[in-house]
């Protein structure tokens, strides 16, 4: 099975969140291990924007940034809590 990814390259920063919101739960609801968040590389905005909301998130273990097969610092990788 292939790691969802959640797409929010060229969104604001506030559209971007309230996408993550939206859709974050049930992927963690559904047992998945782990997403991709593509935000892109660009000037970082969107990818600090990313990390400082999961960070807070109770059902969040933790996040890394893309290896380089999987999009690199274009993407962030966001690990669930068992």
């Amino acid at each position: 099975m292939q790691t969802p990814k959640i797409d929010i390259h060229g969104k604001t920063a506030r559209e971007a969140i309230a996408l993550l919101k939206y859709n974050m739960k049930s992927f963690y609801d559904r047992g998945l291990h782990e997403i991709f968040i593509v935000h892109g590389k660009g000037q970082g905005i969107l990818r600090e924007n990313v990390r400082a909301y999961v960070r807070n998130l109770p059902y969040v273990k933790g996040y890394r940034q893309g290896g380089r097969s999987e999009g690199g610092n274009g993407v962030t990788v966001v690990i669930f809590k068992n």
